[in-house]
């Protein structure tokens, strides 16, 4: 097919036990797109052998070609899914994948979920921050050239994009579209999907509202959202009692059984996870100090040192 003006094509590797939201999930977000603006968004589906796969929920997907090397294509997208310990060692798959970002044109590598195992695998990885899935962190340990940040929803490289998993496969696809084609174009496309445009916060945030949502003492439950939605209110441990409607002792004793962690460091690791989203934003760390409810910047530092282990200030320079 004849490549239009402004047209991206994306290859979507396709391969047995992959996770068919990780495929769905920013595909659909670029086929929204390309009716929404000047550039058009192709894509086309490639199995390691061309022939039919069988996704981990049990749907076959027929591709349109094998994945290959002398593809014409702009960018190359690489789901997760329980399939990927396979592909992992597929040595034909993994030289394809070193050898996209050379290709004269410009291209992309997105791996979505622990699709970015297999861009590790191959050794792109190397020398740069990404990450994956939180339920792969073991693996990661097997590749200790890159510089994994796994409480990051996506992290944009060079050339090369990998995110957290799943549904931040969507956000993923969101920022692409936003530089390609603006900030009307991937609003418009997140409120067709109505999805956010832009989330802060890292994965051990959603966890921590996952947590709350699975409580099963409802007053415990209200808590937890109502500090996650104000970290800069006063939370100490005697108003988080109140607001729960119970004595301080009975708060910890409940906050330990439930969350593994005490009221105060609750409230420490929301605050961290808020900041953290502020500062990539490009925030001063001294207003996300206050934004985010710490009052200081030391305050907010040494917090950083205990979540974290890095100063805000570096984690600015790194991620902002």
């Amino acid at each position: 097919m004849d490549k239009q003006p402004n047209e991206r094509t994306i290859d979507v590797l396709i391969f047995d036990g992959v996770n068919l939201l990780d495929v769905a999930g920013p595909i659909q977000a670029f086929y929204k797109a390309r009716f929404r603006d000047a550039r058009i968004y192709r894509h086309r589906y490639v199995s390691p052998d061309g022939l039919s796969i069988r996704a981990s929920c049990g749907l076959t997907l027929q591709p349109e070609d094998a994945l290959s090397a002398t593809s014409q294509s702009n960018d190359l997208l690489v789901p997760g899914g329980k399939g990927v310990d396979e592909i992992t060692q597929d040595a034909a798959v993994l030289a394809t994948i070193r050898s996209w970002p050379s290709k004269p044109r410009d291209t992309r590598l997105i791996a979505i979920c622990s699709g970015a195992l297999i861009l590790a695998a191959a050794g792109v990885l190397d020398g740069q921050s990404a990450t994956t899935h939180w339920s792969r962190k073991a693996e990661t340990e097997q590749h200790p050239g890159v510089e994994w940040d796994l409480d990051r929803i996506f992290v944009a490289g060079a050339g090369i994009y990998t995110s957290a998993g799943v549904t931040t496969g969507i956000d993923l696809a969101l920022s692409i579209i936003r530089t390609d084609c603006g900030n009307a174009s991937a609003l418009a496309v997140a409120r067709e999907l109505v999805v956010q445009l832009r989330r802060t916060g890292g994965q051990s945030q959603y966890a921590t509202h996952l947590a709350g949502q699975f409580q099963s003492e409802d007053a415990l439950a209200k808590l937890i959202e109502a500090v996650i939605s104000d970290p800069c209110k006063d939370w100490t441990v005697e108003n988080l009692a109140d607001a729960a409607g119970m004595n301080s002792r009975t708060l910890s004793r409940k906050f330990v059984a439930s969350m593994d962690t005490t009221p105060a460091r609750f409230v420490e690791r929301v605050r961290v996870d808020h900041a953290r989203g502020l500062l990539a934003d490009g925030l001063s760390p001294k207003r996300v100090a206050v934004d985010a409810g710490f009052g200081d910047y030391q305050r907010m530092r040494r917090a950083f040192r205990r979540q974290v282990g890095i100063d805000p200030a570096d984690f600015a320079r790194t991620f902002g």
